[in-house]
């Protein structure tokens, strides 16, 4: 068994080893009880432990010692070992010493001289659980972090990349900002023959559970449009919602956890654009004149009976479109701390419209940003906007 350090440091040696002794009674078997003089031992016990690998749990330290006092050396000792336990064991520290140290090391526990033996024993317990405690949920945060940052690639790796979307659309952007590092947000794109499909959809939730939405939604899709071949876009968000049935169990059938969806189909040929939306609309730009189409009160869940609606248009030359989650328009801010609110993105994408596409995407950003001020972001935000 590898055993960590507890170290306590005194200028009276008939203190040092009154704690050793007392310490190694109980704690022999699982620690290292090591002693210093002084501050400057303490910090030079300490490099040595930390070159050989060893663990820290816990320093026990007076207040009262020549050149640097105990409050100074636990401020010291706390820049290199800022996980470890501190300990202040003193019949004179002052309010301010001992102030200093809870502010500016973390302190544990103060306890006056003279110690009472079972007053001593179970604080460097509960030091020790603490230190143990904190030491296992700081290593369970580093691993699901790093779960997190994997699911981030592997949700970029599915979205279209930037490359591929300006293929298909030459003239485009996205405002793309997750509420946190995974986002329930997502947008798909796809050539097929002579059609080109755009969707963006915003999934029940943001973080972990929107992500794994997200790539639900992603391979649903795929399948109704890639596998099956389905384009018209009520045809598709129909067949999503039949899929997404299948996906839940009988009782979460009645359940809301599924995606609002906005469907773009664009067919060069016959110059048409079409239009479906599950709880999401389009907004749709010709010199100025904005055509807005709310989407069916339909969401993507499993519910049986689901309607979504067909809208069709002329494909006309300078034709702007942007489709967009809820975020951007829900989110907090402005002097009253009020919701941007539908109305006002939509009188912004007009504003913007004879921008170009990377002109558009500084406005829209800017514009969240000032907006948003000092606020939390409170959900994930995307807007897509292509120029036809």
């Amino acid at each position: 068994m590898d055993k960590k350090v507890i170290l306590c440091v005194d200028d009276e040696l008939i203190i040092l080893n009154s704690l050793k002794q007392e310490l190694s009674e109980r704690f022999a078997e699982t620690m290292i009880i090591e002693v210093a003089e002084s501050g400057d031992e303490g910090l030079e016990i300490i490099d040595f432990f930390r070159e050989k690998g060893k663990e820290v749990v816990l320093i026990i330290s007076d207040y009262i010692m020549p050149q640097m006092k105990g409050d100074e050396f636990l401020i010291e000792a706390h820049k290199v070992l800022p996980n470890t336990m501190k300990i202040l064991l003193t019949g004179q520290a002052s309010l301010e010493g001992v102030t200093n140290a809870v502010n500016k090391t973390n302190l544990y526990r103060y306890i006056p001289k003279p110690w009472k033996t079972r007053d001593l024993i179970m604080t460097v317990e509960g030091a020790i659980e603490n230190y143990n405690k904190d030491k296992l949920l700081k290593s369970q945060n580093r691993q699901i972090q790093s779960s997190i940052r994997y699911a981030e690639r592997i949700q970029s790796a599915v979205l279209p990349s930037s490359k591929y979307l300006s293929e298909v659309f030459p003239n485009h952007f996205v405002f793309y900002q997750p509420k946190d590092v995974v986002s329930g947000d997502f947008y798909w794109a796809r050539e097929e023959g002579n059609k080109t499909i755009i969707a963006v959809a915003d999934c029940t939730g943001h973080g972990v559970l929107g992500a794994f939405m997200s790539l639900i939604g992603h391979q649903l899709l795929n399948r109704a449009i890639v596998d099956k071949k389905i384009y018209s876009p009520e045809e598709i968000l129909k067949n999503m919602n039949t899929a997404i049935r299948n996906v839940w169990s009988e009782k979460q059938v009645n359940s809301r956890e599924g995606m609002e969806v906005a469907i773009c189909v664009i067919d060069k040929e016959e110059k048409k654009l079409s239009f479906a939306g599950a709880r999401r609309p389009i907004c749709i730009i010709e010199n100025g004149s904005l055509n807005y189409i709310k989407g069916d009160r339909a969401g993507i869940e499993g519910k049986e009976n689901a309607f979504y609606s067909k809208h069709e248009f002329d494909l006309r030359p300078n034709t702007q479109i942007y489709l967009y989650s809820d975020g951007y328009q829900d989110q907090f801010g402005g002097i009253q701390n009020r919701r941007f609110m539908s109305k006002n993105l939509r009188d912004l994408f007009v504003s913007i419209e004879n921008k170009s596409s990377k002109e558009q995407l500084e406005e829209i950003a800017s514009t969240f940003t000032e907006w948003k001020r000092n606020y939390d972001q409170i959900d994930d935000v995307l807007v897509l906007g292509i120029h036809l």
